[in-house]
């Protein structure tokens, strides 16, 4: 009996630079192509890189021409980046835990990618909607 190769519909890669995630890459990737799924967006191709404020603070300088650190990037290259340290400060700050917030940023990173903005107050609460739609789902 000849083998057949499932070939997996979405890509997902998850890298990490100077930074721990409390959770494998493996599982990350699972979470985000289960996000994917839940939008409808399986086939698309995204790299989630998981790094330190000074990484994102760079990233945002010379992306966004922000000095300051932040919590998630997302790029129509299909690239996320993501503070673990800001996951870190805001898990403490809402008294969530840092999987928790890493998951959300997850979340926040893949909706900016399929056309979500929270630029607007209108356009924040929609998303802010669809987040929490997703984590409760997922």
């Amino acid at each position: 009996m000849a083998k057949t190769r499932t070939e997996r519909k979405d890509r997902t890669a998850i890298l990490t630079q100077d930074a721990r995630l409390p959770f494998s890459k493996e599982t990350a990737r699972k979470y985000a192509s289960r996000v994917l799924g839940e939008l409808g967006s399986r086939k698309r191709s995204i790299n989630i890189l998981f790094l330190d404020d000074k990484g994102i603070r760079r990233l945002n300088r010379k992306f966004k021409n922000r000095r300051a650190a932040t919590d998630v990037l997302a790029f129509e290259t299909g690239d996320i980046a993501i503070s673990v340290d800001t996951a870190g400060k805001n898990a403490k700050r809402f008294g969530t835990g840092i999987s928790d917030e890493l998951k959300l940023y997850i979340i926040h990173g893949i909706l900016h990618l399929s056309g979500y903005d929270d630029t607007l107050f209108g356009d924040r609460k929609k998303m802010r909607k669809k987040e929490k739609e997703l984590l409760d789902k997922i």
